[in-house]
């Protein structure tokens, strides 16, 4: 699973490769919806919604901003090695965990 969320507008079609260690691999591809505009893209779930974010001046910007959980249907048989997040600087990943 992954929390994370888009920034700078939605991030449409980013690839996550799982590599596994018999040498093989899975990717996914998933769209993460900015974290002010949730897009409900498939596979997505709002985890978590902040009140208002810090903006640069220190003011507060009273929005909602979401932080979301993508899971992915990783092979039971395999163990992964490691995992290739998307290289776009717009997709922000908080945190990933592997269930087992």
């Amino acid at each position: 699973m992954l929390s994370a969320t888009g920034v700078q507008g939605n991030q449409s079609s980013q690839t996550i490769t799982v590599n596994y260690t018999d040498g093989t691999s899975a990717h996914f591809v998933q769209s993460f919806s900015d974290w002010s505009t949730p897009q409900n893209f498939p596979g997505e779930v709002e985890v978590f919604a902040m009140s208002y974010r810090n903006s640069a001046n220190g003011s507060k910007d009273l929005s909602t901003f979401n932080l979301y959980a993508y899971e992915f249907a990783l092979d039971p048989t395999k163990t992964v090695q490691s995992v290739t997040l998307p290289t776009n600087p717009d997709v922000v990943v908080l945190a990933a965990t592997l269930l087992g």
